[in-house]
């Protein structure tokens, strides 16, 4: 009984661990975003020169200029990917997530990889792009990640949250949908804002809302027309933001964490079609470019929690369960 009692119990444990290691490597990934944000508004995207490791020879240069933004987004990727490593170790001692293991460690390798080639190659922009693309993927992996490794309730728990989950499931009904559209129209606007970032074309509209201050909205140059594009569906985000978080709002009546979710949705989208605005009037000021950055980033975290909180829950049940079978054998003796 005593070992059967002691092997739960650490099983628990370690699921806890595991759990909280992924939520912190999500928020150390989204400060390395935020960080890696800085670095192309101020200019220092080959501050060093080496697609390596070091900065100028150095492992720890002096920090100025714009090896304090270059060389800082190398050093908080570093820290990213001892996090992942300690992750995938913990990840593969449980079978059901070996898969997601390798993925995760696969991703982190392809990032660095992509972040070595960008500078290696003096920034080719579809190398940069993927790049930028890449890291908000495995974001959402470790998003998702922290939601998988939740432990679970206690036996004589999981079958009561199982049935409050399902019947949530049923109110919310089709607004799920909008969750989905939601996430994909986020996703293309990542895309857009990266082509945008990477092409060159972030101040070539210096007018608001046309693109001149002339009041041309879609002049000759197609880096112009590029930046047009992306404040357009910019606004049709903000649009489908708010449609979704109505929608979500209206049907997650017994649901306080997706309603939480959904009112922070319209104000984030607010905030960043305010920030991208500012960011031109203003040529670029770094806080605002980085802020607007950031904002994106948030909102895309956002709607994949949304996402990930409403998937049914069966199989994650099930996944939870098999491991805890030791501890609720104890309990029903």
């Amino acid at each position: 009984m005593r070992e059967r009692y002691r092997y739960g119990t650490q099983r628990k444990t370690a699921s806890m661990v595991e759990h909280r290691l992924a939520k912190l490597a999500a928020a150390a990934t989204f400060v390395l975003l935020v960080i890696g944000g800085t670095v192309n508004p101020t200019g220092s995207s080959l501050a060093c020169p080496e697609p390596t490791l070091v900065c100028h020879g150095q492992l720890f240069p002096p920090m100025v200029g714009g090896v304090l933004y270059e060389h800082g987004h190398r050093l908080a990727a570093m820290t990213v990917g001892l996090l992942q490593i300690a992750l995938t170790v913990l990840l593969l001692r449980r079978g059901e997530l070996r898969r997601l293991a390798w993925i995760l460690l696969g991703l982190v390798i392809a990032q660095g990889a992509l972040g070595a080639i960008t500078v290696g190659y003096k920034l080719p922009w579809f190398v940069s792009t993927g790049h930028l693309l890449l890291g908000m993927s495995y974001f959402a992996a470790l998003i998702y990640t922290a939601f998988r490794t939740r432990p679970a309730p206690r036996r004589d728990e999981q079958v009561r949250e199982l049935a409050l989950h399902a019947r949530r499931l049923d109110e919310l009904g089709g607004a799920r949908r909008w969750i989905a559209i939601a996430c994909g129209a986020v996703f293309v606007q990542l895309l857009i804002g990266a082509l945008v970032r990477h092409l060159g074309a972030a101040m070539v509209c210096l007018g608001i809302p046309s693109c001149t201050r002339g009041g041309d909205w879609w002049p000759d140059a197609w880096v112009q027309d590029l930046q047009m594009i992306h404040r357009g569906f910019g606004a049709a985000v903000a649009v489908v933001t708010t449609a979704a978080a109505i929608a979500v709002f209206r049907r997650a009546r017994s649901w306080p964490a997706l309603r939480l979710l959904a009112l922070t949705a319209p104000v984030l989208v607010t905030a960043q079609v305010v920030l991208g605005a500012y960011t031109v009037l203003t040529m670029r000021a770094v806080p605002l470019a980085v802020g607007h950055f950031a904002g994106a980033a948030g909102l895309w975290a956002l709607w994949m929690s949304a996402w990930l909180m409403t998937r049914r829950r069966a199989a994650v049940a099930a996944a939870h369960t098999l491991p805890e079978l030791p501890a609720m054998r104890l309990v029903q003796a």
